[in-house]
């Protein structure tokens, strides 16, 4: 496999790891880092190059003025850390394949990201681990949870969904219900769930999640795994036309957003299919409903943040 990896903001600390990180089996990887303001190296574009089979002896970068790259089918991917949308649709205009350009931003040295398909990075420890109990309200946060809370209870989605043992994924100090347990960034890669047995909780839960996941099916999949059968899990997701009221990355609102929704259609390269990703991901399972939420939503505006709701919420039971 070979691959290119970009980091437009890097600086000398950037460069040593990077230049002594092992690669994966049977990678060889180019990698561009350009530095700024950094005294203990002269800005400027610097390469190294990552053998295959390189065991993280450290390389030496050499000096560039500008981007030297082969023809784009020369690459099997193009990474690139940190959300340079506009280098990407640069790579675009040259030719490659928005299939094979990833982006790469978030914690990569606590979750897992599309960067560990070519190096092989220590993850770092969650900072506090999943307890089975009532969420910890760290920060005090009223955000599209609350904001629902009132079209729900009418609706009576409380009585019906949430009884029993509840999980809230990503809550962010804005939980479900009082009595759920919850699961944060400092636990953890949400996209696992890594400690929680299957069939673990009544209901699952997650608000405004899962467009962080880089990988989305990785985490419907084990999401759904944490669900007793009969249970159910919850989703609530940006709208795209509701939310974002563009059509590509990045967000306005949101830089570590990594992907948009719609319902029923996909638009690459940013927009999914929530249905298609849940047909993907799941087996055994029952769409009680989903829908799109705009109660109280009235600002139309692309330059203004919406306010009320501007979700998709879906209702899957593990049959």
């Amino acid at each position: 496999m070979k691959c290119v990896v970009f980091y437009p903001s890097g600086s000398k600390n950037v460069m040593d790891f990077f230049s002594q990180l092992p690669l994966q089996a049977g990678v060889e990887a180019d990698i561009f880092i350009e530095t700024k303001g950094d005294p203990k190296i002269a800005d400027g574009l610097y390469k190294f190059h990552h053998d295959v089979g390189s065991s993280g002896g450290k390389m030496q970068p050499t000096k560039l003025n500008n981007i030297e790259l082969d023809v784009p089918t020369a690459y099997d991917k193009v990474y690139i850390i940190g959300s340079n949308f506009g280098l990407r649709q640069q790579l675009f205009d040259m030719g490659f394949d928005y299939k094979n350009v990833v982006m790469c931003y978030g914690d990569i040295w606590l979750c897992r990201c599309p960067l560990d398909e070519i190096f092989i990075i220590h993850k770092k420890k969650p900072e506090v681990p999943f307890e089975k109990k009532p969420a910890e309200i760290y920060q005090h946060y009223e955000g599209e949870t609350t904001r629902a809370h009132a079209r729900r209870e009418r609706e009576g989605f409380f009585d019906k969904y949430c009884q029993g043992e509840g999980l809230d994924v990503g809550y962010g100090g804005d939980v479900i219900t009082p009595t759920a347990s919850g699961w944060d960034f400092r636990n953890g890669d949400a996209q696992y769930l890594s400690g929680i047995s299957e069939e673990s909780f009544d209901y699952v839960y997650s608000s405004h999640c899962l467009e962080h996941m880089y990988d989305v099916r990785t985490a419907l999949k084990n999401w759904f795994r944490v669900v007793r059968r009969g249970g159910y899990l919850l989703l609530a997701i940006p709208h795209r036309d509701l939310y974002e009221k563009r059509t590509q990355l990045p967000s306005r609102w949101n830089r570590d957003h990594k992907h948009m929704f719609l319902i029923g259609r996909s638009e690459p390269p940013d927009t999914l299919d929530i249905v298609e990703e849940i047909r993907e991901s799941l087996k055994e399972y029952d769409i009680k409903y989903i829908k799109a939420c705009d109660y109280g939503h009235t600002i139309t505006d692309p330059n203004r943040h919406s306010d009320g709701e501007y979700q998709i919420e879906i209702v899957i039971q593990k049959i």
